[in-house]
């Protein structure tokens, strides 16, 4: 498990979401994005972190990309 703004491209499933604030979680739960989700990270760090869910690309501060805890979804072939 890492820190959004520490992994590079490819898919992830939100573990857990860790924000040092209320209203930074309530931002992540109005962009609709949640614990348990699969999302493709789009453009890690350094800058802003751009993920997409649900073929909606939305993009966020590395204070706020580090508060969410991922795990890389392993392809199936």
């Amino acid at each position: 498990m890492q820190p959004l703004n520490r992994v590079k491209q490819g898919r992830y499933k939100i573990v857990k979401i860790e924000t040092p604030c209320r209203s930074a979680h309530r931002r992540l739960m109005m962009l609709g994005v949640f614990e348990g989700d699969e999302i493709e990270l789009i453009k890690p760090a350094p800058g802003p972190v751009i993920l997409e869910k649900s073929g909606t690309r939305i993009g966020m501060g590395q204070g706020l990309a580090a508060g969410i805890m991922v795990e890389q979804v392993k392809e199936d072939k």
